[in-house]
């Protein structure tokens, strides 16, 4: 009857244990002092790498996110065969909208880095702000009536959240 007691006990605190050591892990994981008001809070935990101070950690998600954004930009030639049949205007009308949007949040990305070099934080967060209309693509292929490509549609996606997650390590100044 004590053994099963002890083997109880012990069951008991093995569980006990692996929940501590799992919130834990998770605790360290979800609250990144520079990710307090992200959406994406394990996303941005990786954005932000191991940045010790604002400034970096602010230059690392953003420079993720340009990575992203790069990604996603080399991706508008395949655009046109997505859109197949559609009459001309309608094509040439939705792969400008979706170049421009790529390449502008591109080049906004990229003025973040100067803004933050230069202390400029209301431009930065304008600019910021600004790479968030990256979903003015999809939003061009819905209004076509054509489906975006699976996969510009999860990298655009992916791309959202690292522009917000951008925005939240931004306030934290």
């Amino acid at each position: 009857m004590a053994s099963n007691m002890y083997q109880h006990l012990a069951r008991v605190w093995l569980v006990m244990a692996m929940i501590g050591l799992f919130a834990s892990a998770t605790e360290a994981f979800g609250n990144n002092r520079f990710c307090k008001t992200s959406d994406y809070k394990q996303i941005c935990n990786l954005m932000v790498k191991d940045a010790n101070n604002w400034h970096d950690a602010t230059r690392n998600a953003i420079q993720s996110s340009i990575d992203v954004a790069v990604t996603l930009q080399k991706m508008t030639p395949t655009l046109d065969k997505a859109l197949g049949r559609l009459p001309g205007n309608s094509k040439d009308s939705t792969t400008s909208t979706c170049k421009e949007t790529f390449d502008n949040t591109v080049d906004d990305l990229k003025q973040c880095l100067k803004f933050l070099d230069n202390n400029d934080t209301a431009s930065l967060n304008i600019h910021l702000s600004a790479a968030t209309s990256v979903t003015d693509c999809q939003d061009a292929f819905q209004e076509s009536g054509a489906e975006l490509p699976p996969r510009v549609a999860k990298i655009t996606e992916e791309l959202s959240k690292y522009v917000s997650n951008c925005l939240a390590v931004s306030e934290q100044t």
